[in-house]
C-alpha cells in the first residue's frame, strides 16, 4: 500500500491543499511553510502514540486566513491510499473503507467541527469536537486498534537520539532485545544472573567500596528519615532473570565505548538503525501490518556524503528490499504478494538528500499570503523513460538545489552558471536575496528539468543559444518542444493550436518573442560569440592571455583587440575550451563590472524576478 493523495481543509497553514503522492514522500519548503505541521496532520489519521486530548483540536488549530469560525466551518485532514489489495492483512483492516466509485482506492479522514446541536458560534475549544472515520461514512470509525496495525511512526527534529538510546524505557533497542530473549531458556538465564550477582558482590567487597555505600547510606537516612529511608547500597544492576536483559548496551569502537561516546551524527544513525529494525520486527510478527515512517530533517548532524549513503540505503534497500523480500516469501507460501511494509516521508532542507530521493517522491510547498500553503507534487507527472533516467542520473547535489529555489534559471553550461549572478549584480539584482538559482543542464536537454519545475511550480526561465546550422537554429525545434511542455503543464486550453500559430509566424524575431512569454530566452549565437560583439572583447581577451597560449594564438589576440570585429567566432570558441569554459567564465567574471549585460540575459533574469 502506500500514500496515493493528501487533502487539507482550514488546519494551521492550509486553507486548501490537495495534491497526489507517491508512496514514499520527501517533503521541502521554507521554514515555517507547515512542514511539521503536514506530519501532525496526518499523525491525527495514524499515530496510536497520540491521545485523544491531543486531537481534540480547536480555535487556534485553524487556517488564519478565516475571516470568522462558524457553526458550519469545518477542518479537515484526508488521505487516499492505493495498492492495498496484494496484502491480505492490509486489505483485512482498510476494506471497509473503499470509495463507493472507486474500491481500488481508500480513503481516511480526520474531521473538526462544532459539537453537534451548538446553538452559537463556536467560541472556544470545548464547542469542538472530532472524528476519525473511513470510507464515506461517519458511521466507519477509524480508531485506535486500527491504528495499531497501520502505524505512523515520527522521529521529530529536535530528538534527542543519545537520551533516547541511554533511556532503556525509550531505547528503540529495547523491544529488541526483550524479543531476542523471549526464547531463551529461563534456566540458563538463572544460572547466569547467579554468576553476575557473585561477580558483582565479590566486586563491592573492597573495603573502599563499602565505606562509599556506608557513607551514601548514613547520609539519605539522616536527611529522609527512617520512614521514608529506602536502604540505598552500591551494585552493579539488577541480576535477577527476568531483568538480565536489561543491563545489555549498545556500544560502538568493538565495546571500548559507549553510545554516549558517540557523536551527534552517530547517535542519530544508531538510533535510526534501531528503529528500522523494530519496524521490521513489528512487520514479520504480525504485530502491525504497515508502517509510516516520518522523520523531520533528518540531515541533523551528518555529514553531506553520509546523508546521501544513509537515504540512498533507505530509500532503495530497505523500502523496495523488503517489498521485494516479502513478495517472495509471501509468494512461496500462499501465492500472494504482501506488498510493501513501509513507507517513509521525509521533511528536509538538504540537497543532498533531495538528490537521491525518488523523482516521483518530492512534495513541495510554498506559502501563498491569501490562499495558505499549496503543494505541488512530483507523483502525477508524467515523465518518459528517458527523461527519467536523465534527472535520476544527473540531478546531484547542485541541480537538486533547484528543488528548494524559489526561481530558477536554466542553463547550458558552466560558463552561464558562474557568470549569471554577477551579470545579475550589474542589474542591482542580487539572485539569492530573492532565492534564484542558476542550475546547469549540462547541454541543450532542458526537457526534464522543465517538467519537474512546472510540477514542482517554481518559476523558472531557460538561457540557452540560437545554435545556427546549416542556415536553421537548433534552438527553434528545442523552445517549440519546450513550449508545448509548459503550456501542457499549465493546463493550456488549446496546445496544439498555440503550437500551430507559433509555426505559421514566418518571422524568427518575432517567434522567439513568443517564445520568451513561456521564459524561453535567446541569444543571436552563442553566449561567448554574443558578448565578444558587444562590450566584453576587451576584457575576454585580458581574459586569455591568463592562459598559456602558442605565439599564434597570441597574435591572434593582438590583431582582435585592434580589430573586435576580425574575431574568428571558432577559433574563439576552441581557445576558450581549450582554456576550460568554466575557468574562463570565472576569471572574466572579475573583469565584466560596469559592462552591459546581454539583452537575453537581463531578460530572463527580470522574468523569473518578476514571478518570485
Amino acid at each position: 500500500m502506500y500514500l496515493s493523495r493528501i487533502r487539507i481543509e482550514n488546519f494551521r497553514n492550509f486553507r486548501d491543499l490537495d495534491v497526489a503522492l507517491g508512496g514514499n514522500v520527501v517533503i521541502v519548503g521554507e521554514n515555517r511553510v507547515g512542514k511539521s505541521n503536514l506530519l501532525f496532520g496526518l499523525r491525527l489519521i495514524f499515530d496510536p502514540s497520540l491521545p485523544d486530548s491531543s486531537r481534540q483540536l480547536g480555535l487556534a488549530d485553524f487556517w488564519d486566513g478565516l475571516e470568522e469560525i462558524t457553526s458550519e466551518t469545518i477542518m479537515t485532514v484526508s488521505v487516499e491510499i492505493k495498492d492495498f489489495e496484494d496484502d491480505p492483512d492490509v486489505l483485512a483492516v482498510l476494506t471497509d473503507f473503499r470509495l463507493d466509485d472507486d474500491p481500488d482506492t481508500v480513503r481516511l479522514t480526520y474531521k473538526l467541527r462544532a459539537t453537534p446541536g451548538l446553538d452559537h458560534a463556536p467560541a472556544s475549544d470545548d464547542d469542538f469536537s472530532f472524528i476519525c472515520f473511513g470510507g464515506e461514512s461517519e458511521a466507519k470509525r477509524f480508531g485506535h486498534d486500527l491504528r495499531r496495525r497501520i502505524t505512523m511512526d515520527l522521529l521529530p527534529a529536535l530528538r534527542d537520539a543519545e537520551g533516547d538510546l541511554a533511556a532503556w524505557r525509550r531505547s528503540p533497542l529495547r523491544p529488541l532485545v526483550e524479543d531476542a530473549f523471549v526464547a531463551i531458556d529461563a534456566a540458563k538465564l538463572k544460572e547466569i544472573g547467579e554468576k553476575i550477582a557473585e561477580a558483582s558482590k565479590a566486586a563491592i567487597e573492597f573495603g573502599e567500596v563499602k565505606a562509599l555505600e556506608g557513607r551514601i547510606a548514613e547520609l539519605f537516612l539522616a536527611m529522609a528519615g527512617a520512614k521514608q529511608d529506602v536502604k540505598p547500597s552500591l551494585g552493579f544492576s539488577a541480576t535477577d532473570a527476568a531483568r538480565i536483559n536489561r543491563q545489555i548496551r549498545l556500544l560502538i569502537d568493538e565495546g571500548r565505548r559507549g553510545v554516549a561516546d558517540a557523536s551527534l551524527g552517530s547517535a542519530n544513525l544508531i538510533f535510526l538503525t534501531l528503529k528500522l529494525l523494530d519496524l521490521q520486527r513489528l512487520i514479520e510478527t504480525n504485530k502491525r501490518d504497515h508502517s509510516l515512517l516520518a522523520i523531520e530533517e533528518p540531515e541533523a548532524h551528518l555529514h553531506p556524503h553520509l546523508q546521501r549513503l544513509v537515504y540512498k540505503h533507505l530509500f532503495e534497500t530497505i523500502v523496495e528490499g523488503a517489498a521485494a523480500e516479502d513478495a517472495e516469501t509471501e509468494e512461496e507460501d500462499t501465492g500472494a504478494d504482501e506488498g510493501e511494509p513501509m513507507s517513509v516521508i521525509l521533511t528536509t532542507h538538504s540537497p543532498h538528500i533531495a538528490s537521491v530521493a525518488p523523482l516521483e517522491s518530492l512534495l513541495l510547498l510554498r506559502a501563498d499570503a491569501d490562499q495558505g500553503t499549496r503543494g505541488y507534487s512530483t507523483a502525477a507527472t508524467d515523465f518518459t523513460e528517458a527523461e527519467e533516467e536523465d534527472l535520476s542520473r544527473y540531478l546531484d547535489v547542485t541541480r537538486a538545489e533547484m528543488v528548494f529555489a524559489r526561481g530558477v534559471l536554466l542553463v547550458e553550461g558552466d560558463a552561464e552558471r558562474f557568470l549569471i549572478p554577477t551579470l545579475a549584480e550589474e542589474l542591482d539584482i542580487s539572485l539569492d536575496e530573492h532565492g534564484v538559482s542558476v542550475c546547469s543542464v549540462a547541454g541543450t536537454n532542458f526537457q526534464p528539468y522543465v517538467k519537474l519545475l512546472c510540477a514542482l511550480g517554481i518559476p523558472f526561465a531557460v538561457i540557452t543559444d540560437f545554435d545556427m546550422i546549416d542556415g536553421r537554429p537548433r534552438s527553434y525545434k528545442r523552445c517549440l518542444k519546450l513550449t508545448r511542455t509548459i503550456d501542457t503543464a499549465r493546463g493550456g486550453a488549446d496546445t496544439d493550436g498555440l503550437i500551430a500559430a507559433i509555426k505559421a509566424i514566418d518571422n524568427y524575431d518575432e517567434t522567439y518573442e513568443k517564445f520568451e512569454d513561456f521564459g524561453l530566452f535567446v541569444n543571436d549565437s552563442t553566449l561567448e560569440t554574443e558578448m565578444f560583439g558587444g562590450d566584453y572583447a576587451e576584457a575576454m581577451i585580458a581574459t586569455l592571455r591568463e592562459h598559456n597560449f602558442s605565439a599564434e594564438r597570441l597574435a591572434l589576440l593582438d590583431a582582435w583587440e585592434t580589430k573586435p570585429s576580425d574575431v574568428d567566432a571558432k577559433i574563439l570558441i576552441k581557445m576558450i575550451e581549450q582554456m576550460g569554459k568554466g575557468r574562463f567564465a570565472q576569471r572574466l567574471a572579475s573583469r565584466i563590472k560596469g559592462l552591459t549585460v546581454p539583452h537575453y540575459i537581463a531578460n530572463a533574469i527580470n522574468h523569473v524576478i518578476g514571478l518570485v
